[in-house]
């Protein structure tokens, strides 16, 4: 996100990314010598490299390609410039650096025909350009018309290797060993992996008479299980493990909520050769007896009503080919059939199915029912309407902690097969691929829509995390179970560092960006009508990041009871769906609004916001002065950094917002969109005159 990046360099870190300042003004040469984090090595470099980017003026003339070097490391694929901006994405990408975690495909061109490069198909040693692909839609495009003979194919042989390794312990993951040191802001989230975490959520809701912790003796290395779950409590551990034998994965019923009496359960099917359904039934049998009340649990079969996960994965791709057209022809071909496209690919149609399914079983969990979500594994779209049962009754889930515990517990703990669905490992079938997080996502980015003060995070947030399950440095979604993370901590000496320590990639004005700022007004606003010590219970090292990602007292999910002050009631219709345009339009240049869109909304919002705290603080309400402080000091760096005054001394004094509609994760050249008007309206075949707008998505990543 380089426009939220600006002197960052500055930072001192333990983490340094290579593409950083240097004086000489010929650095770009066979004598550069990047700096790469430990671990990284150098694996090929193109001189002379051609990269296109968006069209955009200079001296009069239409430009879209920038030179410089290509280089290629067992973490990720750089381009590096003199004449470009070193912004950086975060504090580990560039902002023209992407992980090879996140490449999907990669295309070469030979004489103009394309063909995809993949490690079963022997590289051509005349490529002239090479497109690539990322699985959070950016794209890239190099020529190498004026490198040395047979760079391209060098180049492509090398993305080849280390962008679609072959073993787990192939990923960069297993080679960054630098020491890693946990904040405050990581430790405030639950990891679930100890019998402590699971009791207290027992505790909170207060499900402890019918369900018990239950802890193995020893890690199974097949099991998808982690050590600590929760279990029937009248079932002893010999009872439970002979039951869990007749389903898949060995996960008979887990329960992972309650509210007040009934209780969430996952179940996976019974295994292939079992054809006799009385253990299930016995089973569900055993889960109506944790009911105090006895009622009979309400079993939802995901599998006859969701799609499957090569369903969700198909739509994905055709989403995804939509999202990243070749160049401007294509696309505005796209464009005059667009919805059409859209409608086929029923990617919105399966948002809409998984917010359906959703609402029913928290109205069946309203009503007192035990629900009980079963599917073929138990570890696919049970995480997926297990999280967003939770989300729409348990508004403790809605901050920004309790969201991190949510999928902390649902997907990480309890076993969704990331490494496999997102395909950090070539080698694993294409049938198992499938982004059900970014499902996931795209159903939490809805109700963010539909309720946008009941979220204390943002869809920068929302964005962000999706990005950052393609950056190999944090363990968090790189494995397929805990106890492969288990295997690979004492076998291989991996350094675990989860992702929700987001200050190690970001600094404290980027992090300001992920909290929604209609829910900090709705939050202040409790604390004037309701005061409490509990803003000043304790002085952390930095106040700013604490007040940003610690929850209300009230709604914190670490507390003893469920706050079922507001239910959630989304509508799911597939009318009132959206497209999630900052996640999927943001490397579209086509599409990116100069100084509009919804992030100029939310700007305003925080201007507000931030008037508001001058107010009450020059109004001397003690109870907010804290609290307005810390809102001050993040959105005037925000503030710094999104509005720039107008040269012009006779214009008026407002400022000038300086952010496009794809705000933080891509900033627009400032004239490009003049270009692209002149061209559309100069040209009646819609076929522009230069051809490089798509052949890369804009600069930034």
């Amino acid at each position: 996100m380089p426009t939220m990046s600006e002197g960052r360099n500055k930072t001192k870190q333990n983490f340094t990314s290579y593409v950083n300042q240097v004086p000489d003004e010929n650095f770009v040469n066979d004598d550069y010598k990047p700096k790469l984090l430990s671990g990284e090595l150098e694996a090929a470099r193109a001189n002379n490299v051609c990269m296109y980017i968006t069209s955009y003026l200079k001296d009069g003339k239409v430009c879209g390609e920038k030179m410089g070097i290509l280089l290629i490391t067992n973490f990720r694929l750089s381009f590096v410039s003199l004449d470009m901006d070193d912004d950086q994405s975060n504090r580990f990408l560039g902002s023209s650096d992407v992980s090879l975690s996140n490449i999907d495909r990669i295309y070469q061109y030979v004489d103009k025909k394309k063909r995809i490069i993949s490690p079963q198909v022997k590289n051509s040693s005349k490529i002239d350009k090479i497109r690539i692909v990322c699985k959070n839609f950016k794209t890239f495009t190099f020529g190498f018309q004026l490198s040395e003979i047979g760079k391209g194919k060098y180049i492509a042989d090398a993305l080849v290797k280390f962008a679609f390794p072959a073993r787990h312990n192939l990923l960069f993951l297993y080679r960054f060993k630098e020491k890693y040191y946990s904040s405050p802001m990581s430790e405030a989230v639950k990891m679930y992996n100890k019998q402590s975490d699971w009791f207290q959520e027992l505790e909170r809701c207060n499900a402890t008479g019918g369900w018990r912790v239950y802890s193995k003796d020893c890690r199974v290395s097949s099991s998808s299980l982690p050590m600590h779950f929760v279990v029937p409590k009248h079932l002893s551990d010999v009872d439970y493990d002979n039951i869990s034998k007749s389903f898949r994965n060995n996960r008979s019923a887990i329960w992972v909520w309650g509210l007040k009496d009934a209780s969430l359960v996952r179940l996976a099917e019974l295994n292939p050769d079992v054809t006799n359904t009385t253990v299930e039934n016995i089973l569900l049998e055993h889960v109506r007896r944790c009911d105090p009340q006895k009622r009979q649990p309400r079993l939802l079969e995901l599998y006859k009503i969701l799609p499957s996960i090569q369903d969700v994965n198909l739509s994905y791709m055709k989403l995804r080919d939509l999202c990243t057209p070749d160049n401007d022809q294509q696309f505005m071909v796209q464009d005059g059939r667009f919805y059409s496209l859209l409608e086929k690919s029923y990617w919105l149609l399966y948002v809409s199915l998984c917010l359906k399914h959703s609402d029913i079983a928290a109205k069946l969990l309203r009503e007192g029912q035990t629900v009980v979500l079963q599917e073929i594994n138990g570890r696919d779209m049970s995480c997926v309407i297990s999280s967003l049962v939770q989300l729409l009754l348990d508004s403790s889930f809605r901050t920004m902690r309790g969201f991190q515990n949510l999928i902390q517990k649902e997907w990480i703990i309890l076993g969704h097969p990331f490494s496999d669905r997102l395909g950090h490992v070539s080698t694993v079938k294409s049938t198992e691929r499938s982004p059900l997080f970014l499902l996931f996502l795209d159903c939490t980015w809805q109700l963010l829509q539909q309720f946008p003060d009941a979220f204390e995070f943002s869809d920068v947030f929302l964005t962000t995390l999706w990005d950052s399950l393609f950056v190999p440095i944090f363990d968090s979604f790189q494995f397929n179970s805990e106890t492969e993370r288990y295997q690979a901590l004492h076998a291989e000496h991996v350094v675990l560092r989860p992702v929700w320590d987001w200050e190690k990639q970001f600094e404290s004005k980027d992090l300001a960006l992920f909290i929604n700022p209609l829910y900090q007004t709705k939050k202040a606003h409790a604390a004037l009508t309701v005061p409490s010590a509990s803003s000043s219970s304790s002085s952390p090292q930095n106040p700013i990041q604490n007040h940003l990602f610690n929850a209300r007292r009230a709604e914190d999910s670490n507390g003893q009871t469920i706050n079922n002050e507001q239910f959630l009631e989304p509508q799911c219709c597939l009318r009132d769906i959206e497209l999630w345009q900052q996640c999927y339009f943001r490397w579209m240049p086509h599409l990116e609004i100069k100084y509009g869109g919804m992030a100029q909304c939310d700007l305003f919002n925080r201007i507000l916001l931030n008037n508001i705290c001058k107010l009450r603080q020059n109004l001397d309400q003690s109870v907010l002065s804290e609290i307005a402080n810390d809102h001050m000091d993040v959105l005037e760096q925000i503030l710094s950094a999104m509005v720039i005054q107008s040269r012009d001394p006779d214009a008026a004094t407002d400022a000038s917002l300086a952010i496009s509609s794809f705000f933080p994760f891509s900033s627009i050249v400032p004239t490009a969109q003049a270009v692209c008007s002149d061209l559309l309206i100069a040209s009646n075949d819609i076929n522009f005159s230069h051809d490089s707008m798509y052949e890369t998505s804009s600069l930034n990543d």
